[in-house]
């Protein structure tokens, strides 16, 4: 469930989840539990494109010269981005955050959208205006999965909802999968191409 961890994707996520006039002791204290609860198993929750983007940042921070241990404690972060929004979401939705979180990286990966999530994290357009869109984009790859479990959860098994809905919009699912294959098979990677995919998800995701 990684993304960016870039400062102010975390400060977004902190706000896009208080509360109007929210004291930050109650915003913790509302969220730390589901939150240790993800931090204890995030090794087992990472999916594949994690996974190697977390060892690609590992080395390119070794390669710098970095402190291990402070190389760690970025990783750490990286490993735990959306863990904010899915820990609000378990709370709200009185769902286990783990059968959540689950659920939300195995819709990632029928779709693609963990790929298109970890392309968009590691570009770095020159042009102003393209970093700003890759960054609105890995956060997008991300809110369209919590906005679907949200709507599709409550009080239901997170993975069961994915499985149906997978199988009721297959013949869509492939469609989508087919763009996300075409962009995965371009080198490089264009911006414009993950944000048809993203506008793309929207659409599918809020059937």
């Amino acid at each position: 469930y990684a993304g960016t961890v870039d400062g102010t994707d975390t400060e977004a996520d902190v706000i896009r989840v208080s509360r109007p006039g929210e004291q930050a002791s109650n915003l913790v204290a509302r969220l730390a539990p589901a939150v240790n609860k993800l931090a204890t198993q995030t090794p087992k929750l990472l999916n594949a494109e994690g996974r190697s983007q977390a060892k690609r940042m590992l080395d390119e921070f070794a390669a710098a010269g970095a402190p291990p241990e402070v190389a760690g404690m970025v990783a750490r972060l990286f490993d735990m981005d959306g863990a904010i929004g899915l820990a609000r979401l378990a709370r709200d939705s009185k769902t286990d955050p783990l059968a959540l979180t689950r659920a939300f990286t195995d819709l990632g990966a029928k779709l693609g959208l963990d790929w298109a999530q970890m392309t968009a994290t590691r570009m770095s357009p020159s042009d102003p205006w393209e970093r700003l869109l890759v960054a609105g984009l890995a956060r997008d790859f991300q809110q369209v999965r919590l906005k679907f479990l949200g709507r599709h959860a409550k009080g239901k098994s997170p993975a069961e909802c994915v499985a149906a809905w997978a199988e009721k919009e297959s013949e869509a699912v492939r469609a989508f999968r087919s763009l996300v294959g075409r962009a995965q098979a371009a080198t490089p990677v264009a911006p414009t191409m993950l944000a048809q995919i993203a506008s793309q998800a929207r659409n599918l995701l809020a059937r």
